[in-house]
């Protein structure tokens, strides 16, 4: 049984690009709830960073010290920035309507697929562009509610922390393995 590289790199960016934000998203929700949005902020931080490290990792082409840069800096300042709106705004602006928070999701998915294919160069078609303005629409209408129940919103945090750190070590384990016993040249 072989693993193709395409494969390791999909579950470590499953992992550190959409399970860990979105758990830190979860936790910076919950303490801005709690008073604390200082601690939200950092632990933002924290998951950007890592999403910006992980989506460095290719084991598909070679490494390029410039390529590896922008791809750190766009993803870090992209995830950064779009948690940080999303938890102020959810904080900060009064509950309006379903529709209004539908909207603005919407909006925000429409600006997510724009940013991941033209600045951030992933490859989605052009038909995923409904589907992430329907997923963001969702996505801010459910935030808005999970604001009621914020103690299942820490356990939603929790699933997605332990499938991060799963996908990331299992994902991880198996690069390293492919590296060390020279089934994968760099």
């Amino acid at each position: 049984m072989e693993i193709s590289p395409e494969t390791i790199t999909a579950f470590l960016d499953l992992g550190g690009q959409y399970a860990l934000p979105a758990a830190a998203l979860l936790r910076a929700i919950y303490s801005g709830v709690r008073g604390n949005l200082p601690e939200g902020i950092g632990q933002i931080a924290a998951a950007s960073v890592f999403a910006g490290l992980v989506a460095v990792v290719d084991p598909t082409r070679p490494f390029d010290w410039r390529l590896a840069l922008y791809e750190l800096t766009t993803n870090t300042v992209f995830m950064a920035g779009l948690l940080s709106f999303v938890v102020i705004y959810l904080l900060r602006m009064q509950f309006r309507s379903i529709t209004f928070d539908g909207f603005v999701g919407g909006v925000i998915g429409l600006m997510v697929w724009v940013v991941w294919t033209q600045i951030l160069l992933n490859d989605w078609p052009w038909w995923t562009i409904p589907f992430v303005i329907a997923a963001g629409a969702g996505a801010f209408i459910a935030l808005r509610f999970s604001l009621r129940q914020i103690a299942r919103l820490m356990k939603w945090a929790t699933y997605f922390i332990i499938l991060s750190v799963i996908l990331l070590v299992g994902a991880g384990g198996v690069l390293a393995f492919m590296w060390a016993t020279g089934q994968l040249v760099i």
